[in-house]
């Protein structure tokens, strides 16, 4: 079946009316009577697309609001990032030319019309009368998708209502002016200018033009339009050129003239920086850009990184094992050098104070440290929102406060409170993540989040991998990244033991892949838990596991073996017991079940352990054969 319409039975069964537009940078309607005719009926749009393969579908916006925004980058929300993030909430497609479509649906009561750069300059609106193309629509110049996670997948009496702001503003371009009501001419966007009053209005627009430092040229050009358009009947030419040059001989208002063409914000922008300041590539090679790294072949000063795993892979602990490294300049988990001491900040907001203060201690004694010593390290046991300005302006004045380096944030997930099924939608966690990106750049701090993996991972127990991370934007976000994940499935008999694998990678190039074991004990222990780690190589880690996975394989098989030899016993005791005066071996062995190599056995275990003996049998016919019988001891038990 053709996508498209396949596309258009899809939105039909959802509820919104469709009908075909040429495949043209224009999509104009196919039908008679264009977006009127759009249906839901499945056989006129099969019908349509039978006639006209590959058309571009039309989507009525009948009781839709669809805020059309063209001109990317549009500057209309830059103010306003969260207004933008507002629109996303709803389906929002690109178009070819970069644009984007979001469809909300019409309040109640509303009378709002189609409009074009009411809004803003080059944002239109669709409603009522009107209609819009839709993916997977394909034009010469490109097609039209959805962004991932904001497709059109609910019917129309499902789709979000449009936010306050917006509805507002909607309101407002909808209500007509009221003196533009009673004094809007029929003939012309402005008021008509009876006889007797032309030659003074026409002066009085000319005197307002040049106020504000509009030359004779533009004036004259200006005044013979509004002429045309505007007087009934309409003065000479000569005459509307005397009144322009008449009123040219006056100065312009300079402060006048300053508003108008914005000198104030002219000035400001000359004194600033460029927003973006380019380099030629001569200064580029002469440049000395020098990576320093936090700690060696690990982490990178300056680049957002992750610490990310599945539970019970240690990723708190392994951070604080990390901040206490960066603050007292010793190797990361024993092993990864840090040359200089870091002010270092903790923000831990799912395990509590009382967990975070064991952990650091175990891991400060580990390092022969006191924790009461680390003074370079600062904690606190909460996350801040990211939604929210207030806690970025709060963590920042944390950062400039204490001249943090490092600040490390666990878990991300708290940070995100309220996220739900957005957790897959590029455009809002971006969002999210560009605070901590923005504050990393005007502090210089380098932030590291604690992070979760996906719960379905194809193999449980190999290296994570980034395509592993849980949430988009994230792999997008972060620059460097620790991975975790387990290389054995986690045994709690084992009294606090883990093996672990650590994939560490970054733009600036740094990559490698260890196993790491920690043994933390348990409380009862003597002298409490522990924080003892041993970094392996791969390839001992590998060895490590293959062995361990050969030796579990014998003790399967072997307690494999022990359980049918159990059973096989068990067997043949019962069936002696079925036999009190004694039977010979052929029959003991049916009754048991068991093979004649393996009764042989058994019958000798269980005469030697007491429970069977060798006597002689009688049959019918008079002839003695060999048997078994049990032992009085068996038949006393």
């Amino acid at each position: 079946m053709d996508e498209a319409l396949q596309a258009a039975l899809h939105y039909a069964e959802l509820g919104f009316a469709v009908f075909p537009c040429a495949a043209a940078n224009n999509p104009a309607p196919l039908t008679k009577h264009g977006f009127k005719d759009a249906t839901c009926d499945a056989q006129q749009i099969e019908s349509w697309w039978r006639r006209y393969p590959g058309a571009c579908i039309g989507v009525s916006t009948q009781g839709l609001l669809v805020v059309d925004v063209d001109d990317p980058p549009n500057p209309w929300l830059a103010d306003h990032p969260d207004w933008a993030m507002d629109l996303i909430g709803a389906p929002t497609s690109i178009t070819p030319g970069g644009g984007r479509h979001h469809i909300f649906r019409r309040p109640a009561g509303k009378v709002w019309a189609c409009t074009v750069g009411r809004l803003a300059p080059r944002v239109d609106t669709r409603t009522d009368g009107g209609y819009i193309v839709a993916p997977p629509s394909v034009r010469p110049d490109g097609a039209y998708r959805w962004i991932e996670g904001c497709e059109l997948n609910v019917g129309p009496d499902r789709l979000p209502e449009p936010p306050a702001w917006l509805a507002e503003r909607l309101d407002d371009v909808a209500a007509p002016s009221p003196l533009a009501s009673q004094f809007a001419s029929s003939t012309s966007g402005g008021n008509a200018i009876p006889a007797g009053q032309r030659n003074a209005t026409l002066a009085r627009l000319a005197g307002t033009m040049r106020r504000v430092g509009m030359s004779r040229t533009e004036i004259r050009a200006a005044l013979r339009q509004a002429n045309l358009d505007r007087c009934s009947p309409p003065l000479a030419t000569s005459e509307v050129d005397r009144i322009a040059a008449s009123v040219a001989r006056y100065e312009p208002d300079q402060v006048s003239v300053a508003v108008v063409e914005n000198h104030f914000e002219q000035d400001r922008m000359a004194n600033c920086e460029p927003l973006f300041p380019f380099i030629t590539s001569r200064d580029l090679d002469a440049a000395e850009f020098e990576l320093e790294y936090l700690v060696n072949g690990i982490l990178v000063r300056g680049q957002p990184a992750m610490i990310a795993g599945p539970k019970k892979t240690l990723k708190t602990n392994i951070s604080i094992d990390l901040a206490l490294s960066l603050a007292e300049a010793r190797p990361f988990l024993d092993r990864f050098d840090v040359k200089l001491s870091r002010r270092v900040g903790v923000m831990s907001g799912e395990s509590g104070a009382a967990t975070i203060q064991e952990t650091a201690r175990r891991v400060a004694a580990s390092k022969q440290l006191a924790l009461n010593d680390c003074d370079a390290a600062i904690w606190c046991f909460d996350v801040p929102q990211l939604a929210k300005h207030d806690h970025i302006d709060a963590l920042r004045s944390v950062v400039e406060t204490h001249a943090l380096d490092v600040l490390i944030l666990d878990p991300t997930y708290l940070m995100m409170l309220g996220l739900g099924s957005d957790a897959g939608n590029l455009f809002i966690v971006g969002a999210l993540l560009k605070a901590i990106g923005e504050l990393a750049q005007e502090t210089g701090c380098t932030p590291v989040l604690c992070h979760h993996l996906k719960k379905s991972v194809a193999e449980p127990y190999e290296p994570a991998e980034l395509e592993n991370i849980a949430w988009a934007g994230f792999q997008e976000f972060v620059r460097q990244w620790i991975l975790l994940n387990r290389r054995v499935r986690y045994d709690p008999d084992r009294g606090g033991h883990h093996e672990l694998w650590m994939s560490v990678g970054g733009s600036a190039g740094h990559s490698g892949l260890w196993g790491v074991d920690v043994d933390e004990g348990v409380r009862d222990d003597p002298g409490g838990r522990r924080w003892d780690v041993r970094v392996l190589e791969a390839s001992e880690a590998y060895e490590q596991r293959d062995a361990q996975e050969d030796l579990a394989g014998e003790r399967r098989k072997e307690s494999r073996a022990e359980r049918k030899h159990q059973k096989e016993r068990s067997a043949l005791l019962a069936a002696l017991a079925g036999f009190p005066a004694g039977e010979t071996s052929r029959v003991i062995r049916e009754a048991a079940g068991v093979s004649g190599n393996r009764f042989k056995d058994l019958m000798e275990e269980l005469i030697d352990d007491g429970l069977a003996r060798a006597c002689e049998i009688t049959k019918a016919n008079g002839q003695k054969y060999e048997g078994f019988i049990t032992s009085g001891t068996a038949l006393s038990r």
